[in-house]
């Protein structure tokens, strides 16, 4: 494995995902400025998650047929200057037009990121694919305190700042496009071999991938259910502290950049399958336990939740991937943009529970999708995974 290039893979993820995590901090600013209404603000919003989630698995299909290694330094630049086009937007149209071009500069990264990944890790698919996938956690996650920086630094002409990091990072990616390249050819010229598919195989392997696309759909429910309303539940249901609440939310998300880490090393030697199982066992109790803690109890349900639930993500895009090794691409786009971006779509019922029957009923609800995950998880193939699956070294792999 080559940890250069993966950290330059991982840094590229980060960068890219940083504009995602400062959009947030910038719909104050906007909302005063342009008097915008909140449904007006959760439209910038949902444009902003269906142009990053939605597009990915089409770059993906574009990205399995076409060579397409500078969609990630182009990516990773587009998503910086769609949100500064949003802070400079003289108006609303505009501000979309700009969150538009940020969320296709993200939907370019992801799957051309996370393909390169699979090609030039060797072996540890796991371990590689843990930390692509914890820059972007990262990122993410320092997103609101960079965007509060460069608000207080030039209001919202601030955003020019994100310009320097991406064009930097898009910069040393580029460079290091032809040793990407070069690494991955090797790596399959070593363990390339044809596999046989019977009859129906094919059938039975696509299928593993939709069951795949439900799982990660029910975790990204569970996610941002737990992201969205457990803030509300400690501040409007508990009337407690909105610092608190924001501290229980890093707690989670932290904890989830830690679990992702975990998660793809010990998938490499137990099994995919059965870390996802795991994990999905483990995220039932916090989730269920959450509208009952107080205090401590709290921080520490969270942690548990966000290390358990999300310590998953990097292994069902490897799952996805070693299913489908000759449309990675789309497994790649599959796994972090479509089925994540579901996740934004069931804020909308969730809210209709809350105001029917009260938050604390939303997080009894969330308990439940970890049960459907390990149900779901138990139906994925095994050792004998049919078809094309990626045993590229021509040796069992356990999933």
């Amino acid at each position: 494995m080559q940890f250069p290039l993966l950290i330059l893979l991982s840094l590229g993820h980060l960068v890219t995902d940083l504009s995602g995590g400062v959009l947030p901090m910038l719909l104050p600013v906007l909302k005063e400025e342009f008097h915008l209404s909140y449904v007006a603000l959760s439209l910038i919003i949902l444009v902003a998650n269906l142009s990053s989630s939605v597009l990915q698995p089409f770059f993906g299909v574009w990205s399995d047929r076409v060579p397409s290694r500078w969609l990630m330094p182009l990516g990773c630049f587009l998503s910086a200057l769609g949100i500064c086009l949003a802070g400079l937007a003289t108006g609303y149209t505009l501000i979309l037009a700009g969150v538009f071009l940020s969320g296709v500069g993200t939907a370019a990264y992801h799957p051309e990121g996370s393909k390169q990944t699979f090609l030039i890790s060797g072996e540890q698919k796991g371990v590689a694919m843990s930390v692509y996938s914890v820059g972007g956690n990262i990122g993410f996650g320092l997103g609101p305190l960079v965007g509060t920086l460069l608000l207080a630094w030039g209001g919202h002409r601030g955003m020019l700042g994100l310009l320097v990091p991406a064009a930097v990072t898009a910069i040393l990616i580029n460079a290091f496009l032809p040793a990407i390249a070069r690494r991955g050819k090797v790596l399959q010229a070593s363990r390339h071999r044809e596999l046989d598919c019977p009859d129906g195989a094919g059938r039975r392997v696509w299928g593993a991938v939709f069951l795949l696309v439900l799982i990660v759909t029910l975790r990204s429910w569970v996610h941002i259910g737990v992201t969205t309303f457990v803030p509300l539940y400690y501040v409007d249901y508990l009337k407690g502290s909105y610092h608190y609440a924001s501290f229980l939310l890093t707690l989670f998300l932290m904890a989830g950049a830690v679990g992702t880490i975990a998660g793809g090393p010990l998938a490499d030697r137990w099994g995919r399958r059965q870390i996802m199982l795991l994990s999905f066992l483990l995220a039932i109790p916090p989730v269920w336990l959450l509208p009952y803690s107080h205090g401590a109890w709290s921080a520490v349900l969270m942690v548990w939740s966000g290390f358990a639930l999300i310590s998953t993500f990097a292994i069902t895009v490897v799952y996805a991937q070693e299913l489908i090794p000759n449309n990675v691409g789309l497994a790649s786009g599959l796994m972090l943009g479509f089925s994540v971006g579901m996740g934004a779509l069931f804020v909308l019922p969730l809210g209709a529970v809350a105001d029917a029957w009260g938050v604390p009923a939303v997080l009894k609800l969330l308990a439940v999708l970890p049960v459907a995950a390990v149900l779901l998880t138990l139906l994925l193939p095994g050792r004998q995974a049919a078809g094309r699956t990626a045993f590229l070294s021509g040796t069992e792999r356990p999933y």
